[in-house]
């Protein structure tokens, strides 16, 4: 029998980084969605995925540069939101830098724990 885990618990360690400011990897087994049907659809694993975020770097756009910005520096626009708690969508990062949109609602496993609501 799997362990389980509550939903806002698998969030709250998605987007807790490492102590280098980095997103932690994790596996997860997650339904994909149908828009016109709203259902569940396919069923995808992911194994050492990243939820994607700002992280502390070089990157003009990092949580980390926007503390320290200072009046008159010149940067990059940071793209508009994508209302993911509003949609109940999270973006991951796949080993191979492909960017996954997943809704929140159909994941099934996290870290090989039953996810329940």
């Amino acid at each position: 029998m799997l362990d389980t885990v509550y939903l806002k618990d698998v969030l709250e360690e998605m987007r807790t980084p490492n102590k280098e400011g980095r997103a932690v990897k994790f596996d997860m087994t997650v339904r994909s969605y149908n828009r016109n049907s709203k259902t569940g659809g396919k069923l995808y694993q992911y194994r050492d995925a990243k939820l994607v975020m700002k992280e502390k770097g070089n990157d003009p756009n990092s949580i980390y540069a926007l503390q320290n910005y200072k009046p008159g520096e010149k940067r990059e626009v940071i793209k508009k939101s994508p209302n993911h708690f509003t949609n109940k969508t999270r973006n991951i990062r796949l080993e191979n830098g492909d960017i996954k949109k997943i809704n929140i609602n159909y994941i099934i496993t996290f870290n090989g724990k039953k996810v329940i609501y």
